[in-house]
Formats: structure tokens, C-alpha cells, sequence
């Protein structure tokens, strides 16, 4: 019974480990920020919007969409990467833009960021090809 037991709580760990990580909710600026490099660097369009928040968002056809969307513009890595802008909206709130580029084309990421005592929180975020759509929540 002991060994039924144990066996069980040892099929069940895996499972409440990855219930314990929350969607748009990172240890701190740098666990966000190396995630958004890595991420969109690589092009994993739908685990990086499902962890920035956009899990019930989306559907999953719609995901697949924005993935095969952002594949055919996008068919390589980005080679660049830059944070243009910055901007202190006070309260330990900010919010930034992030330029990715390689092969002449370039996409935009805009966050809201709020840096709490014990971890730092995406409250909204966008990506897009038009910098126009980005620049225009300023």
C-alpha cells in the first residue's frame, strides 16, 4: 500500500510543478527579459503568448494561425534585437518596446510590466509587423 501510495505521489509531482507556474508572472526584469529574447528570437510564437498571458486569449486554432501567420513573414531566427523604448509610468509600472530584425524585416513587442515586491507581472503586451500599431499606445 505504501508503495501504491508513493507511486502516485510521484506520477501526481510533475503535474501540480506545472500548475504552480503562472502565466504572465516571472521571478524578476531579468527571468522576463532573457524569456522575450529567447522566445521571440526563436520564433516559439505560442508558448511565448500563452505564458505572456494570452492562454485564455486564444483558442487554439487561433493560435495556430498567428503561428502560421508570423512563420510565413518570419521564416528564420532574428539575428537583432534592440528595447527602444522605455518609459517609468510610476508605481513600479512600466512599459517598453522591443524591436527583433534579420533578412529586412523587423517585428515589434510592447509590454506593460509591473515590478512587485517578489516577482514582476505582464499585465498587457502586443506584438505586430507595423511599428505604427506598436508606437501608437504611447
Amino acid at each position: 500500500m505504501k508503495r501504491i501510495f508513493l507511486l502516485l505521489a510521484f506520477m501526481c509531482l510533475p503535474h501540480w510543478a506545472i500548475a504552480q507556474e503562472q502565466d504572465s508572472i516571472f521571478a524578476d526584469y531579468s527571468a522576463y527579459d532573457d524569456y522575450v529574447d529567447k522566445m521571440l528570437t526563436t520564433r516559439q510564437w505560442v508558448t511565448f503568448v500563452q505564458k505572456m498571458g494570452g492562454r485564455d486569449e486564444y483558442s487554439p486554432e487561433a493560435l495556430t494561425k498567428i503561428k502560421d501567420q508570423f512563420d510565413s513573414i518570419f521564416p528564420r531566427n532574428f539575428t537583432s534585437r534592440t528595447i527602444f523604448n522605455q518609459e517609468d509610468l510610476g508605481g513600479n509600472i512600466r512599459r517598453e518596446t522591443r524591436a527583433f530584425w534579420g533578412s529586412g524585416r523587423y517585428l515589434f513587442f510592447y509590454a506593460i510590466l509591473h515590478e512587485r515586491s517578489d516577482d514582476l507581472v505582464v499585465l498587457n503586451f502586443a506584438i505586430n509587423t507595423k511599428i505604427e500599431a506598436i508606437m501608437g499606445k504611447y
